[in-house]
């Protein structure tokens, strides 16, 4: 069984067939499958049944599928279509045959330059192509960056994309993967377009040495460091790497935004000549500002000495005024004002160390039982994240208590065989109850097709799960009923889950051993192998005059009355629209069917093409 109760081989909106699972998500499931209409494979993407009846959840899911189709771009996977199916939700987009680029770094890492500068300029094209919409990404990571065989990137997941018109984004409760986010998407400050440039360098970093720069026991470990530690350069890990490179990797994870490339263009240009003389974007404007120095410095060197002494003086106690001046209204007004950090669903204990930073405090206003929020973690935040508050101010939080009851959901067993499921439930700290057997045509012998509690529903630690096993397909075998009575043998067939249906047949004078009523032949034969509720067709002996109907189909409907006629029957004509010219005034079908017997009295329909 796959998950979301989709099943090998099930229909999605009467047009998309599942065919297996390839990956698997938080929030949702991928799955290989074929447009039947237009005959290729897709990959779609289905909302796990946990999120289907949550708003939030729906909503960014119908928000990445409109996100995606209006970004046409040969680097962001394509979005043919998307809708509700049943009770869920599902995204039909371009099926992308290779590897993420995250299996791509655990086998080969670390990666060649030119191919890590590769990457980085397919999956800044596909950046620059979302920023011109106006969408930054905000979780770009391996995981989410496809490659083909033949080295095509195709950026996907826009699971947590967001406009930038007409406000700017906050993180508030949707945070990319802690590895790749941005200092100030750890913060919950407003977010640009740069936040994906940092992310962005995080991945070169990890293709160049094969791991990440920061690591730490839980999320909020690695997002503090994040904000706070400076990452060692990717040559103190791995030798050979080109020192252009290196800059320009260090300069996307630069902790202020403002420091980084202002847009994506300026670092395509850099990856594209990192291997060239030419200086790079950044390096050559700082090369620029020093000229300009040298130059004013030679040029005071040239005037007589009493006046160059007295210019430089003039010039040194206005820029140390202005300077003065500026700096103290600056860090005035920068130590007075902070932006409220995102600490809703962390433990009590790690909000301090993210608040005070910022100069903020904790205050614990309200404790509440939360089924949903483990113990001591933050339900709620008041200033809500992002928002312009003193330093020194309280941020007010309600803490969850835990669930009043401590409750188990039930995992998904189907699909799995019976073995496996009974190590599930232990694993879970429940245990295996009734176990029932079942015929089934889907599923094989032993695997579980049916379960009680079902999937996800909350149970006590200790209790039991009932199960229901697949005895594999049911094969029936055709009995031997030929010369029993027609109910003695239909009785017979019937109590063994077939589907009986009969037709009589003259008995012949010069062989007269059957009797009325008796079966003379039965089709499938006897000893044939079958499924439950398979068709099985009876020959029942009669003394009955009948006549053996020809077959009409293909004749010209004069042909047909004409043989009719000669044979002293009725019948009837109804006219039918024709898929082809051809078969106008030509029999398409007949009832009864061909080569079966009927009583003189009988009427014969024929079906005409018109």
């Amino acid at each position: 069984m796959i998950n979301n109760n989709f099943e090998k081989n099930k229909l999605i909106s009467n047009r998309y067939k599942i065919i297996k699972k390839i990956a698997s998500g938080g929030m949702a499931d991928v799955f290989l499958g074929e447009d039947l209409k237009l005959g290729r494979k897709v990959a779609i993407k289905i909302l796990s049944s946990n999120y289907s009846n949550d708003r939030s959840f729906v909503a960014r899911f119908k928000s990445e599928a409109e996100i995606l189709a209006k970004l046409d771009h040969p680097n962001i996977v394509r979005v043919y279509d998307w809708g509700k199916h049943n009770s869920s939700y599902y995204i039909c987009m371009e099926y992308i045959e290779g590897e993420n680029l995250k299996e791509i770094i655990e086998k080969r890492s670390p990666l060649p330059p030119e191919i890590t500068a590769n990457y980085a300029i397919q999956i800044s094209n596909a950046l620059l192509a979302a920023h011109k919409n106006n969408l930054i990404h905000r979780d770009i990571k391996p995981q989410n960056i496809l490659v083909t065989p033949e080295g095509k990137v195709k950026v996907t997941d826009f699971g947590i994309a967001k406009s930038l018109v007409p406000d700017v984004t906050r993180t508030l409760n949707i945070m990319g993967t802690a590895h790749y986010i941005s200092p100030e998407q750890a913060k919950g400050e407003v977010l640009d377009h740069r936040t994906d440039i940092y992310s962005l360098g995080i991945v070169m970093y990890e293709m160049l040495t094969g791991d990440v720069p920061f690591r730490g026991g839980t999320s909020i470990d690695i997002s503090l460091k994040h904000i706070s530690e400076k990452p060692l350069k990717p040559s103190e890990l791995v030798e050979n790497i080109p020192p252009k490179l290196e800059k320009i990797v260090m300069h996307c994870l630069e902790k202020d935004p403002a420091a980084r490339y202002s847009d994506l263009s300026e670092l395509i240009s850099d990856l594209q000549k990192y291997k060239t003389s030419r200086p790079l974007s950044f390096s050559g404007t700082s090369a620029k500002n020093r000229g300009k120095r040298r130059m004013f410095m030679k040029k005071i060197k040239s005037a007589p000495a009493v006046i160059a002494t007295a210019i430089f003086m003039l010039l040194f106690m206005v820029l140390s005024i202005t300077y003065a001046c500026k700096y103290y209204n600056y860090k005035n007004f920068v130590s007075s004002i902070v932006s409220v950090p995102y600490i809703v669903n962390i433990p009590i204990e790690n909000a301090d160390k993210i608040l005070s930073p910022s100069g903020l405090k904790l205050k614990v206003i309200n404790e509440t039982c939360d089924p949903e929020i483990p113990e001591g973690f933050i339900i709620s935040q008041n200033p809500e994240p992002g928002e312009k508050i003193p330093v020194g101010s309280e941020i007010g939080v309600t803490v969850s208590k835990g669930p009043e009851i401590t409750l188990i959901l039930t995992p998904n067993l189907i699909g799995l065989n019976l073995e496996d499921a009974r190590v599930l439930l232990e694993e879970y700290g429940l245990t295996t109850g009734d176990i029932k057997e079942k015929f089934s045509d889907t599923f094989r012998e032993n695997i579980v097709i049916d379960q009680s509690p079902k999937f996800n529903e909350n149970i006590k630690p200790g209790e039991s799960v009932n199960l229901i096993v697949s005895k594999g397909e049911e094969i029936i075998v055709i009995p031997d009923v030929i010369n029993q009575d027609f109910i003695t043998g239909l009785n017979q067939l019937q109590s063994l889950g077939l589907i009986v249906k009969s037709s009589r047949i003259p008995i012949v004078e010069e062989n007269n051993i059957n009797e009325p009523g008796k079966i003379v032949a039965i089709i499938p034969s006897p000893g044939s192998k079958v499924r439950a509720n398979s068709l099985v067709k009876l020959m029942i002996a009669t003394n009955e005059p009948l006549i053996e109907i020809p077959d009409f189909t293909s004749q010209s409907i004069s042909t047909a009355i004409s043989v009719i006629d000669s044979m002293d029957l009725k019948y009837e004509i109804s006219y039918i629209k024709a898929d082809y010219s051809v078969q106008k005034d030509l029999v398409i079908g007949q009832d009864p069917e061909a080569y079966t017997y009927i009583s003189p009295d009988s009427t014969i329909i024929l079906f005409v093409g018109s």
